[in-house]
């Protein structure tokens, strides 16, 4: 029998991640929650924050920051859903970079809808360049 539990994160534009882990440790909204397999059953509000997934060493093979969200947990698996979120890493710096620089051109824009939306994002890009550097 696998020791392992699923997880899956998706955004509204994609599935970011689906794999087995060991354990995850998700950033929720009273404190950190390290799930593991066989976790009881819940369902909680996640913070602007750095997820961990680790292996069967206890190393961490992977780190996403989510922009708040929520997450249900199940006995064989974890699913959240996040408006964004993206990897935790050096090689995704310049891809963040270019993102922040065409939020800042949104931020004026004359439809308030698409300024609003590009003020959220240039705030989570920042969030996320801060923690890569």
């Amino acid at each position: 029998m696998s020791e392992y539990t699923n997880i899956e994160i998706v955004t509204p534009l994609q599935v970011l991640i689906s794999r087995e882990i060991k354990m995850a440790v998700l950033p929720g909204l009273e404190g950190d929650l390290g799930i593991m397999l066989k976790h009881t059953p819940v369902m909680t509000l996640l913070k602007r924050g750095v997820l961990k997934l680790y292996d069967e060493n206890s190393k961490i093979v992977e780190q996403i920051i989510v922009d708040g969200g929520v997450a249900e947990v199940k006995e064989k698996g974890i699913k959240v859903l996040s408006e964004r979120a993206e990897f935790l890493s050096p090689s995704n710096k310049q891809i963040i970079e270019e993102r922040l620089i065409d939020c800042k051109k949104q931020i004026n824009n004359e439809d308030k809808a698409i300024s609003n939306i590009a003020k959220q994002e240039e705030e989570f890009f920042s969030f996320v360049l801060e923690k890569i550097n």
